[in-house]
């Protein structure tokens, strides 16, 4: 996903956040695991789950993401 992909998506987003403010305040609940090699980190939201990955041994840390619709 390059700059322009992900401003685009965002655009409707925030037009929506600045004319009705309660509509961007979210309730998250979270928690995690840790195993031999992977932390996994579950943020839940209302609509979305978005799992965060990373490498256990900080000095070879990769974030990955992925955003599942509940």
């Amino acid at each position: 996903m390059n700059t322009d992909e992900l401003q685009s998506i965002q655009a409707p987003l925030k037009e929506r956040y600045r004319e009705q403010l309660d509509a961007a305040l979210i309730t998250l609940r979270a928690h995690g695991r840790i195993g031999e090699q992977l932390f996994t980190l579950l943020r839940l939201t209302e609509r979305y789950c978005v799992v965060y990955q990373a490498l256990a041994h900080p000095s070879s840390m990769e974030i990955g993401h992925s955003v599942v619709p509940r």
